[in-house]
């Protein structure tokens, strides 16, 4: 398929295939626009930001997992304010974990969703791919054809990782390769049938991008918008820990580590509206930046913290007044995001590789060593002098120790429900989430197939893929 006619199929086509809103299929492409041919404009599509499609590098597929986790409520006297609608309705409808979330019409420019996010990235990044593989880059440019590549490798493992978390079975190396994920689009053209592959195959095709990637990619680069070798090694050691192997989960998460960066002293943080660096830029924990899709759900006017979240925080610890202030009606508020405002940190940061670390070397016997690495996290979250090491030396306690942290510190990062997703497999780490929505108890059992988010109704009646069952 020749380049000058993806554009059209870049502003007509995808989210046909991909079950989205009326409003993006009516929009007319510019005829200006500029059809990509240099390697620089391949990397201008993954650096856009501003792309009035769906930003490649600053969005991420996180909304219903973050609505469906266990780490804040929507009070019940703001409940019944929730507008109507269809960008508005799913995402209510999430919050109750209801047996149907999409009743068709959502998405849209506006208002995309995870699916349609994602695959719109894909896309791009599948077109970045291919235009690169017909440039034969003179010696002067072989480093950003090879950074142009890699981040396209990047990009598309990660919206996969993304999108396998809401809309398909957790990884079970035991049913892998007969469960359910994700169709594979590894072609620019979205018109082609693409049946949904298995989990272990889109599992393995994540490894295989992210491996290409660390060979292509610098160690950091110059902006944390862009992945480097540090952001790679951080992401493969997030998939390992969803996968349970622990061995290659240290390895890379070690590696990363290793790379460079340190963790932030919050002692030396001053307490403000939004006390962290603003877009992660000078935080050096922060190694690739990355921002959840802005949702009403999720959003100042609905958002309380747990009041036993909170508490969990104890005094000393400085993540309680950092993350955390009261509003005037007496709700608990989030203000902790490592993207130094409003919108909900998804990225890669060095304090969840040290928790990945800790976690799984405990999980293959290396007690004191996973003992280390969770002290050198906390001794920079407490205030100084107050933090005395911990000396756990029983496993299980250590790992529930391991566990809590994640739950604390990673707070409002889009790694909750895959959290759970995995830790419920084991009955010692499982947990039934519960919520009271409009005066009824509702809950989520441990393995419930409302663990698996649905497709989208424009994506089930278009592409005829099998509708997760609920």
């Amino acid at each position: 398929m020749k380049l000058e006619h993806l554009k059209g199929l870049i502003f007509f086509t995808v989210l046909l295939m991909q079950g989205c809103g009326k409003e993006f299929l009516e929009l007319k492409p510019n005829q200006r626009q500029k059809v990509p041919t240099t390697i620089a404009d391949y990397m201008a599509i993954l650096d856009n930001a501003s792309s009035f499609i769906n930003p490649v590098n600053n969005r991420s597929s996180h909304t219903l997992g973050i609505i469906g986790a266990d780490e804040y409520d929507i009070p019940p006297a703001v409940y019944g304010t929730f507008p109507a609608g269809p960008e508005y309705d799913y995402q209510k409808n999430s919050y109750g974990w209801n047996a149907r979330i999409y009743q068709g019409g959502e998405g849209g420019i506006g208002n995309p969703t995870d699916f349609d996010m994602g695959y719109q990235r894909i896309l791009l990044a599948n077109l970045v791919l291919e235009g690169l593989d017909k440039i034969d880059p003179v010696p002067n440019d072989v480093p950003l054809w090879n950074q142009t590549k890699g981040t396209a490798f990047f990009h598309r493992a990660w919206n996969y990782y993304c999108l396998l978390q809401l809309y398909a079975p957790v990884y079970n190396s035991h049913s892998a390769k007969t469960d359910l994920g994700m169709p594979l689009r590894l072609e620019v053209d979205p018109t082609k049938k693409v049946e949904r592959a298995s989990v272990h195959d889109c599992y393995q095709l994540i490894i295989a991008d992210l491996k290409s990637a660390l060979v292509l990619l610098p160690d950091n680069p110059l902006v944390k918008f862009r992945p480097g070798k540090q952001a790679v090694l951080a992401l493969l050691a997030r998939v390992y820990l969803q996968m349970e192997d622990y061995e290659k989960a240290t390895v890379f998460a070690s590696d990363c580590i290793g790379l460079g960066g340190s963790l932030l002293d919050y002692n030396g943080i001053k307490i403000h509206n939004y006390p962290f660096p603003i877009y992660g830029a000078t935080n050096p924990e922060v190694v690739f930046v990355m921002t959840a899709h802005r949702a009403l759900a999720y959003s100042d006017e609905y958002l309380a913290i747990r009041s036993d979240l909170f508490n969990s925080y104890q005094q000393t610890d400085l993540r309680r007044t950092l993350f955390f202030e009261w509003d005037i009606n007496g709700f608990i508020r989030y203000r902790g995001s490592y993207f130094g405002d409003q919108l909900l940190f998804t990225g890669l940061a060095l304090d969840e590789v040290y928790l990945i670390n800790a976690e799984s070397k405990l999980r293959i016997g290396k007690h004191y060593e996973a003992l280390a690495d969770l002290n050198q996290l906390l001794k920079n979250r407490y205030k100084k002098d107050a933090f005395v090491s911990l000396t756990i030396q029983n496993g299980d306690e250590l790992l529930d120790r391991i566990l809590q942290e994640r739950k604390k510190e990673l707070l409002l990062r889009g790694v909750r429900w895959e959290d759970l997703r995995r830790l419920n497999k084991d009955p010692k780490t499982a947990t039934i989430l519960k919520r009271d929505i409009a005066g009824e108890m509702v809950r989520l059992l441990p393995n419930s197939s409302r663990y698996v988010w649905p497709f989208p109704e424009e994506a089930i009646s278009v592409g005829g893929y099998p509708q997760n069952p609920r």
